[in-house]
């Protein structure tokens, strides 16, 4: 798995032609990648916002997400298992929040599952700071939503995450 930019998903799709299955997030006013290099490519359009209800912005729905762990589940499961990028404009945000729900779903049931899932997305991208919305989103894909938003507060909070969102994108 990868996460990545805009940018990087153009970059890694380009170096390895026919190899990346992606999941390519994007706003309505935001550019959608062209990525004819890809295996295989889903789109999703949605704005990086965290309020369901917002006047000016295109809120994730679970529909969206429910479409993108669609996508995912009818990739090869392998082994090994097909190789998945998941990009939004920065990379940070919206595409971590997808990857963190996915990788959380398929850790196993254990008291340490929550810092698994953070360091594997961490290592993943060192600066994600996923959206917390999509993040509720797609972890009520295999749990109740209430459960869903309780988990997906806590990890936004946990301080490794909580820091990188006070962090400015550009810092490096």
């Amino acid at each position: 798995m990868a996460v990545c930019s805009f940018d990087g998903a153009t970059r890694l799709t380009s170096l390895d032609k026919g190899y990346w299955n992606v999941v390519s997030i994007h706003g309505p006013r935001e550019r959608k990648a062209a990525l004819p290099l890809a295996k295989t490519i889903h789109y999703s359009c949605f704005d990086d916002v965290e309020d369901e209800d917002s006047d000016h912005a295109r809120s994730p729905r679970a529909d969206d997400i429910t479409g993108i762990f669609d996508f995912i589940r009818s990739l090869p499961s392998g082994p090994p298992p097909a190789p998945l990028l998941i990009h939004c404009q920065q990379g940070i945000s919206r595409s971590t929040a997808v990857a963190l729900s996915w990788l959380y779903e398929h850790l196993p049931f254990a008291c340490a599952r929550l810092g698994e899932a953070i360091d594997l997305i961490l290592e993943l991208q060192p600066r994600a700071k996923p959206n917390r919305l999509v993040l509720a989103l797609g972890l009520a894909q295999f749990m109740a939503v209430h459960e869903a938003r309780r988990v997906a507060d806590r990890i936004v909070s946990e301080p490794r995450l909580a820091r990188n969102r006070f962090q400015n994108p550009q810092e490096e």
